[in-house]
């Protein structure tokens, strides 16, 4: 209990978890206002799945180079700009649409806009933890920045459909904004120090940054498969922005509030994990956690394929979100101790660039399948496969000794 204390009463930490947690409840709003607002301009899945692949191909065309970047910059300043940019790009879209000018190609456009502050946003966020908390508490400071995700998980999508039905998704929007800004404030009384890497400017030098990032992750064997999981899990995740709203209306006859609850359920089960992870004194076998995160979210992923009713679908949900919870806290968690502090900006950059991948294309494809084969089958096989991906880490003999 000492250790939970001690991370409480670190001004610094609270300032930055604090801020982060409120702008994660806005973007909440965010998800449930546009992804339904599309949906009911275009009856179209492929113009969902556009919006996801837009904000996905920034994470791979520019991550890497973000990555190289933070670890040159100040990232307190950083995050602080990047939160004040998202502000104004959601703030933009609100505005349009309350005017009623809100076109789809500028959704795009703004899903781009913004999926690419975030990418400078959180490798520094990620990679700034451990200059805020002692190695001890690295578990329970990113459980925390999990159970923040998660409740804004939980409040965001029912207060957000709430906003919605009443008020329209503009003003949801807006809300979203001023968490930004708020966020970035918060930032503004925070003090922490940001290694930085001193290098002569130009793109060479960048450029070998970025070769060095991608070199050290091949040559840990651990850090590598991990990527390699999550690059499966997002694979056959990225889709589940297109097919929650398709389950809910189509095959689950739930409407715009049961959408509400399937994504409210997956964020309870973040939250169980998270306070799960948080409540743990010391974890023993990282590698297992991982693994067996990732096996349970696919048996669960299968389960929610299979299920025709509301209340099985949330209890499938809630065992998705919680062992995807676990598994991400505990693999950000070797990321940090196993990469010097200073190399994390663009390890953490080279993770979501190359487990992300894949998203742009089982985006892109989704709706062509969506013609052919029906959701719960795109769900069910996606299930086999993540749960078979994490029960083949006990091949990796780096991953059983992690």
């Amino acid at each position: 209990m000492g250790r939970v204390a001690s991370v409480w009463h670190n001004h610094n930490f609270i300032l930055v978890w604090g801020g982060q947690s409120v702008s994660l409840f806005g973007s909440q709003l965010t998800y449930i206002a546009l992804l339904w607002w599309v949906l009911e301009a275009t009856g179209s899945a492929a113009a969902l799945a556009t919006v996801a692949i837009a904000s996905a191909l920034p994470n791979v065309i520019i991550g890497p180079i973000a990555g190289a970047l933070i670890d040159r910059a100040d990232r307190r300043k950083l995050m602080i700009t990047m939160n004040l940019i998202n502000g104004l790009i959601i703030g933009t879209a609100a505005t349009l649409l309350l005017m009623g000018k809100l076109t789809l190609w500028e959704v795009y456009l703004f899903a781009l806009l913004r999926a690419t502050a975030t990418i400078f946003h959180q490798p520094a966020l990620q990679a700034s933890i451990p200059n805020l908390v002692t190695a001890e508490q690295l578990t329970r400071a990113n459980s925390l920045y999990q159970v923040s995700a998660s409740s804004a998980g939980i409040a965001g999508p029912a207060l957000g459909g709430v906003l919605v039905a009443f008020l329209g998704s503009g003003p949801a929007m807006w809300l979203d904004a001023i968490t930004f800004f708020l966020a970035g404030a918060s930032l503004l009384f925070a003090l922490f120090p940001s290694p930085r890497v001193e290098i002569p400017a130009g793109i060479r030098p960048v450029i070998a940054d970025i070769i060095a990032g991608f070199k050290f992750i091949y040559r840990q064997h651990a850090l590598l498969f991990i990527i390699f999981l999550f690059g499966v899990v997002n694979f056959f995740l990225a889709p589940m922005n297109v097919l929650l709203p398709i389950m809910a209306k189509d095959v689950l006859h739930a409407g715009a509030e049961g959408f509400g609850l399937l994504a409210m359920a997956i964020s309870v089960g973040m939250l169980i994990g998270g306070l799960l992870t948080a409540s743990i004194k010391r974890v023993k076998r990282y590698g297992s956690g991982i693994m067996w995160g990732i096996a349970a979210l696919g048996g669960a992923l299968l389960l929610f394929g299979l299920s025709r009713h509301l209340i099985l679908s949330m209890g499938a949900l809630v065992i998705v979100g919680a062992a995807a919870a676990i598994a991400n806290v505990l693999s950000v968690v070797v990321f940090q101790t196993h990469a010097p502090n200073e190399m994390q900006g663009r390890v953490f950059a080279a993770d979501q660039a190359v487990s992300s991948s894949l998203e742009p294309i089982a985006l892109a494809v989704i709706g062509s399948l969506l013609v052919i084969i029906a959701a719960p089958l795109l769900i069910i096989a996606g299930g086999v496969a993540v749960a078979a991906s994490g029960l083949g880490g006990y091949f990796v003999k780096d991953m059983r000794g992690l």
